[in-house]
């Protein structure tokens, strides 16, 4: 496995004039310094009228960093307007926050749910996230499901990026132990002992000599309830995790596990489209 970490030199921020989305802008300056990257402010208005007065107001947005430029976008999809930004940078993420009223509200109808249902690998910046509250490593939530295995790769990445280390956990529902023979029966989480399918998930890593630290959770309620546990008690630079966003019938679907994350994380979250984990795993089997 060649592992290559990509250059990450712009840090694209969507903002709506709200005090809300300006929530993003110091967690954009955090990672901006640790990247050497760039801060992009970004507006997306519906009528070119109204674009000269929406660049006053962002060219007052309060930004301490010495990289910073800002431009406005005249799009009717908010959504679309941002991931064609981010498409036109060769290295560029971008960083919004989400909110989180309930426990599905953090993507469920947002803007952010539509640009990851788009193909968007957004950090995402809860409600709960607090700058000074940051800790350390890249975290990768991996679930029961095979393709969430190319979390962890991405997680690497990052964490080489952001100059700390990267950590696999996955949360499972504690059970006694099974009547009858075979493995015991959960409602989330892997079937199979925990430990080891863990250790399954990061073995071609380690087989390339990549340190990639485990941890099995056990929570009995949910797994985002296991993960705002395990932050609360080791907090993480990244959280990455996937979502189920799609387009279509069922427009802008959101799986619970990572919309309870995004809503409840201190620490910011990285979310990667399941599809895209899905072609990244078919990918890695066809070379």
């Amino acid at each position: 496995m060649n592992m290559h970490t990509p250059i990450v030199d712009v840090i694209i921020v969507p903002l709506d004039g709200s005090e809300f989305s300006a929530r993003a802008v110091p967690v954009a300056v955090r990672y901006a310094t640790l990247l050497d990257a760039t801060v992009h402010l970004l507006t997306v208005v519906a009528a070119s009228s109204t674009a000269a007065e929406e660049a006053r107001l962002l060219d007052k947005v309060d930004v301490r960093f010495d990289r910073v430029d800002r431009s406005i976008v005249v799009g009717s999809d908010v959504a679309e307007s941002i991931v064609n930004k981010v498409e036109q940078f060769q290295g560029a993420v971008c960083c919004m926050a989400s909110h989180g009223r309930g426990r599905s509200a953090a993507l469920v109808g947002s803007v952010a749910t539509r640009a990851v249902a788009l193909g968007l690998e957004p950090i995402l910046v809860g409600p709960r996230v607090r700058l000074d509250e940051l800790g350390v490593g890249v975290v990768a939530c991996v679930d029961e499901t095979w393709e969430s295995r190319a979390l962890v790769p991405i997680a690497v990445q990052w964490a080489d990026l952001l100059h700390t280390y990267p950590m696999a956990i996955t949360v499972a529902e504690p059970v006694p132990p099974a009547l009858t023979a075979g493995p015991p029966r959960r409602r989330f989480g892997p079937n199979e002992d925990v430990e080891g399918y863990l250790r399954h998930v990061v073995a071609p890593l380690k087989a390339n000599r990549l340190d990639v630290p485990t941890r099995a959770i056990y929570d009995p309620i949910s797994p985002a309830d296991g993960v705002h546990a395990f932050l609360r008690e080791h907090p993480a630079q990244l959280v990455v995790v996937a979502s189920r966003a799609t387009l279509g019938v069922k427009r802008a679907v959101v799986g619970s596990t990572a919309a309870g994350i995004v809503s409840r994380s201190p620490t910011p979250v990285l979310v990667v489209p399941r599809f895209a984990l899905t072609a990244a795993e078919h990918q890695k089997e066809t070379i």
